[in-house]
């Protein structure tokens, strides 16, 4: 557990541990990261029982006025340094995978429905050359993934060839992407009108093994049309991403019923991810990210716990 505990422990030395009175940022964190990572929690309020029978003095309501009041400054910064620490650890590749897509996530509260909110969507890209997730963009409503497209161009880097899937095809946008030199490959609309710039783009189509028409763009004219519709499969790693994330870290569990709080909790669900990537264990245990979490499930109900954070990695201060 070295490695984890190295990770864990640098997080809370830069958060205070006597900003608020009774809910401070190192407690803050060191609740939510335990309610994502340990899944043998039935709730959060085993949590707090766990948390309160061990000495640390805090109740839920304490903790839902914190996620309806706090910042979710803190998580997003949090968030940010971890993914370019991600960056520097990982070598430089020429040319990086980076599919981007958005996914929904249903809002069950009916305090969300009398503000008319009924889903969030959380849009990022994945970096399918180093398993690192881009930059978030966390949006209520119903917007569709072509008004983010201000949001989609801030994330991608130099060397990145873009995936995306037909919620991202107009001409357009092809086109703002072509002036800003990104190389793409992206899935358009069978009934879109053949209207392109051959000079700037290209479209492939093949069929799958169902025999479904895909129409493919692109710009990457050194590519022959086999290899592009082979790029194109890898936007299937973003999916697997989302599965990841909804199956094994509670991202389709929302538990807070604030805007800020289900800000705080998508974050801390893509903290996690970044912790797991991070991470360092035993070869026995395997090298996937699903052998981490399992590993870290082991260490959680053994000798690893948000109690043991406090008392044992900061003895030196009083978590009140």
């Amino acid at each position: 557990m070295a490695s984890f505990a190295t990770l864990v422990k640098s997080i809370l030395n830069r958060l205070s541990p006597c900003d608020y009175p009774v809910l401070n940022s190192q407690l803050f964190f060191k609740i939510w990261l335990t309610y994502v990572l340990d899944q043998g929690l039935t709730s959060m309020r085993a949590l707090f029982y766990r948390l309160n029978h061990a000495g640390i003095t805090v109740d839920m309501s304490t903790f839902s006025k914190a996620n309806k009041t706090r910042t979710t400054s803190l998580f997003e910064g949090i968030y940010t340094q971890l993914m370019s620490q991600a960056q520097k650890r990982h070598r430089t590749s020429s040319m990086t995978l980076f599919p981007i897509d958005s996914t929904i996530i249903t809002l069950t509260s009916k305090l969300f429905w009398f503000y008319k909110y009924h889903q969030v969507k959380l849009l990022t890209g994945f970096d399918l050359t180093e398993n690192i997730i881009g930059k978030a963009v966390i949006s209520f409503g119903e917007r569709h993934d072509l008004s983010f497209q201000e949001e989609i161009l801030e994330m991608i880097s130099e060397n990145a060839v873009v995936i995306m899937d037909r919620g991202f095809a107009s001409w357009q946008f092809l086109e703002r992407l072509s002036e800003r030199k990104c190389s793409f490959v992206v899935r358009i609309k069978n009934n879109m009108r053949m209207k392109l710039n051959h000079e700037r783009y290209r479209v492939v189509q093949f069929f799958d093994e169902n025999q479904t028409e895909f129409r493919i763009a692109t710009n990457l004219k050194e590519l022959s049309d086999e290899e592009v519709s082979e790029l194109y499969r890898h936007r299937w790693a973003i999916e697997n991403l989302w599965k990841f994330l909804k199956m094994h870290l509670s991202l389709d569990k929302l538990i807070t019923k604030s805007l800020n709080g289900v800000i705080n909790q998508i974050y801390m669900v893509l903290i996690a991810y970044l912790i797991l990537e991070l991470v360092e264990i035993p070869e026995y245990f395997g090298k996937k990210l699903l052998d981490k979490l399992r590993y870290l499930q082991l260490e959680l109900s053994r000798r690893c716990s948000i109690v043991h954070w406090s008392f044992d990695w900061q003895p030196e201060l009083l978590v009140t």
